[in-house]
């Protein structure tokens, strides 16, 4: 089965896809019948004016939502190693998610991170070290309309509206917190198993290390370059990424049904048992979180 010069744009894609899904079809199906479930959640949340976390948490559903069906669309397209890399995404998504049920403070604290990440972008801008790889005049427009100082000055007050704990360093300056402390602080055995393991593996592919390219390159037994793989037959069409996903947005309503009451439990129980019963068939292994 050829694939021409057009590759995945190319007609001949066409038969690969239908491969998957004869072969996926019941997944494919459930996985269908969850993102039209998860629609229905997102037209059912009732958010208040005054609600920040509420509504921090209904913003990162919406986002996950785009990511949960962009896995779906890459990997039934037959382009799976992709699919694999969003996992990556919607597992941090996850993890926002819970950490923001937390509670009030929690949700500001991750909505800090942007205000942290401007704080840095300042100073890498200023750094006179760093002007020979920005374009002519680039830093001189970047704070003409507000200096270093000001924009600087800007950041910190709005953190410290937020008044909460861990936002600044020992030398008062904005500090983020990173992805294992948000599990850590949720609290989930199974979600920094996840983190530990899933998190590292699909990073490789995320991140373009060497690892991943034991997809593309077939070396002989002395280390000689065999052939070069691409298209369909460097992709990894296990159904994982799939399941990964379904995994994943299910744990996004149990945060959501805790707060909001939205999905009921029995609903989000029930699209769990359905997912296991499954994942016996095609040796998906699962771990409640």
């Amino acid at each position: 089965m050829p694939v021409n010069d057009y590759g995945f744009l190319g007609k001949e894609i066409k038969q690969y896809e239908n491969k998957l899904v004869i072969k996926y079809k019941v997944i494919f199906d459930f996985y269908e019948d969850i993102n039209y479930f998860l629609h229905k959640m997102k037209c059912k949340i009732d958010v208040k004016n005054n609600d920040l976390q509420g509504g921090t948490m209904v913003g990162l559903f919406c986002k996950s939502l785009t990511t949960f069906q962009a896995i779906y669309i890459l990997f039934k397209h037959y382009l799976s190693n992709n699919a694999e890399n969003l996992c990556r995404v919607l597992f941090e998504e996850m993890v926002n998610v819970g950490y923001c049920s937390l509670g009030e403070d929690d949700a500001k604290r991750y909505l800090s991170l942007q205000l942290v990440n401007k704080f840095e972008i300042i100073k890498k801008v200023s750094n006179d070290e760093n002007k020979k790889y920005f374009i002519k005049n680039f830093s001189d427009s970047f704070f003409k309309e507000k200096s270093q100082d000001e924009r600087k000055k800007d950041i910190i007050e709005k953190l410290k509206s937020y008044r909460v704990e861990g936002v600044f360093d020992k030398k008062g300056e904005p500090k983020a917190i990173n992805i294992r402390e948000r599990i850590k602080k949720i609290n989930s055995k199974g979600i920094m198993h996840h983190y530990l393991t899933f998190y590292r593996i699909v990073s490789n592919g995320v991140h373009s290390s060497p690892d991943i390219l034991e997809r593309y390159l077939i070396f002989y037994k002395d280390g000689l370059l065999k052939e070069i793989l691409w298209g369909p037959g460097a992709e990894n069409t296990e159904i994982n990424p799939i399941f990964d996903a379904i995994y994943f947005m299910i744990i996004i309503l149990e945060y959501l049904s805790d707060y909001f009451k939205i999905p009921e439990k029995k609903d989000t129980d029930c699209l769990f048992e359905k997912m296991k019963t499954l994942g016996r068939k095609y040796n998906y292994i699962l771990e409640e979180i």
